[in-house]
Parts: C-alpha cells; sequence; structure tokens
C-alpha cells in the first residue's frame, strides 16, 4: 500500500523542529516525507546536516510544485509564498507562516482543506503548544499530526492563530530573554557562569511543572512572604511595570503577523 505522502516546503528551523517530532513520535512510518525549497542544494544540507538521510527525501524541482494528493507543510516566511508556482490539488495544507489568512493560500494553492498552526520550535522535543485552525479538513487526522510534537489548542476563529503569538508563539524568545537576565543576575551576585546556568535550568523545569497545577498569581503568593526576599524584588518588577511591557511587546508581535505593526 502507498504510503500517503507530506511535502514540507522550506528547510529552516520550523520545518526541522516539526520533522523531528515526526520522527521522535513515529508518525513518520505512516508517511512518505518529501522537503524542497528555493535552492536544492541547501535543502540537501539540511537534511544531511540534521541527519534525517533516512527519513526524508529531496523533491527536486525547483520552484515549479506537483502537489497532487499530497498534504503540504508550508515552513517558509510570509513572504516566500510567491516563489512557488503549485501545480495539482494538495490532500490539505498546513501553514505555520504567521499572518498568511487562509483566504490568501485558497489563492496560490488548490486544495480540498486548510489547517493554520502557530507552533514554537520546542516541536523539536515534543513540547510546542500549538494553536490550530482548519477549515474543511478530517480534525482529528490533522490534529493528531500536530500533536506529534506537543500540546495543541483547537480555535474556532482564524485570528485567534495571530493572537497565540502572544502565548506560544513567539513566547520562547520573551521567556528566554528573562532566563538570560536571571543567569546574568546570578554572576552579577558571584555565582559562576556554569553554576547560574545549571540554576536557572533547574528553576524553569520546576516552573513548568508547578504551572500544571497552579495559576501564576498563586506561585508568586507561595513564594513571595511578607517582608522578605521575594516581594522586594517583586516591588521593582511593578514599579517598572514588567507585565505591561511583557504585554505590550506580545501585542506588537501580534500586530507585525497583521500587517499593522
Amino acid at each position: 500500500m502507498n504510503k500517503q505522502k507530506i511535502l514540507f516546503v522550506g528547510y529552516g528551523n520550523m520545518a526541522l523542529a516539526i520533522i523531528q517530532g515526526f520522527i521522535h513520535s513515529n508518525l513518520y512510518k505512516l508517511y512518505n516525507i518529501e522537503v524542497c525549497g528555493r535552492n536544492t542544494k541547501c535543502a540537501l544540507e539540511f537534511i544531511s546536516a540534521n541527519n534525517l538521510n533516512n527519513f526524508v527525501t529531496i523533491y527536486n524541482a525547483n520552484n515549479m510544485l506537483d502537489i497532487e494528493n499530497k498534504i503540504v507543510f508550508l515552513c517558509i516566511k510570509p513572504n516566500g509564498l510567491s516563489s512557488f508556482v503549485f501545480n495539482g490539488q494538495a490532500r490539505g495544507v498546513v501553514s505555520v507562516m504567521a499572518g498568511v489568512k487562509i483566504s490568501v493560500l485558497r489563492e496560490n494553492i488548490r486544495s480540498y482543506g486548510y489547517a493554520r498552526v502557530m507552533p514554537n520550535t520546542a516541536a523539536k522535543y515534543q513540547k510546542s503548544s500549538s494553536a490550530m485552525y482548519i477549515e474543511d479538513l478530517d480534525i482529528e487526522v490533522y490534529k493528531n499530526m500536530i500533536e506529534s510534537f506537543g500540546r495543541v489548542v483547537l480555535v474556532d476563529r482564524e485570528d485567534l492563530i495571530d493572537a497565540s503569538i502572544a502565548t506560544s508563539g513567539s513566547a520562547p524568545a520573551f521567556v528566554a530573554m528573562m532566563a538570560q537576565a536571571l543567569m546574568d543576575s546570578g554572576v552579577r551576585e558571584g555565582l559562576g557562569c556554569v553554576q547560574s546556568q545549571e540554576l536557572v535550568r533547574g528553576m524553569f523545569e520546576g516552573f513548568a511543572l508547578l504551572l500544571r497545577d497552579k495559576k501564576p498569581q498563586e506561585i508568586i503568593d507561595e513564594v513571595a512572604s511578607p517582608a522578605g526576599t521575594t516581594i522586594e524584588g517583586l516591588s521593582v518588577l511593578e514599579s517598572k511595570a514588567f507585565k505591561g511591557i511583557v504585554m505590550e511587546a506580545s501585542h506588537k508581535a501580534v500586530m507585525k503577523a497583521k500587517g499593522k505593526g
């Protein structure tokens, strides 16, 4: 029996993260996975550098792509869509492009249905948190694909995909900046660089478990004792409008995706 083909258009970090999620979950065994892009040499280097030779093949067709009855994952920059000509009708199109509406996808690619997903690079550890919106596709089949690399939250309005940039799409970069600041703080106070890194990494691992069962404010209340060290630091963050800064940064990212930034 012939396996369903999946064509990944693009060979950047997100394509790699999703493919690695497929591999780790063994979902790749159900499909023939192809990778293509604007530069075949770069696509070959992508496969070789990431040890994907046994799992994916190169689709060598320059910018003219035969997508007949294939599931197409669009893992390219939004401005890269016009670089390709899509021939045939896809079984389904899954786009991870920020800000590109399904109406635009319909104009460029014929398909039986479409889905938009906003994952993050934790997909390669099967830990992405992804918002997903689906039109005219089997929800369970496509949800199962995305669940192969993490948690899926289905949304019933397409505009909520862009909104999820604030909570999961761009959020790892924001949290990473916080992590770096904490590591630097440890060094400033006398810890070695490696010591500081290990302590912050361990803190984030533990914090993720705490967040499963508690609301953020509950965690704050547990850690911050009256007239203690933590509340002293929190008072500085409050005076600098820390939460407002994070919310504004998230809002700017969402507006950029919507073409309003």
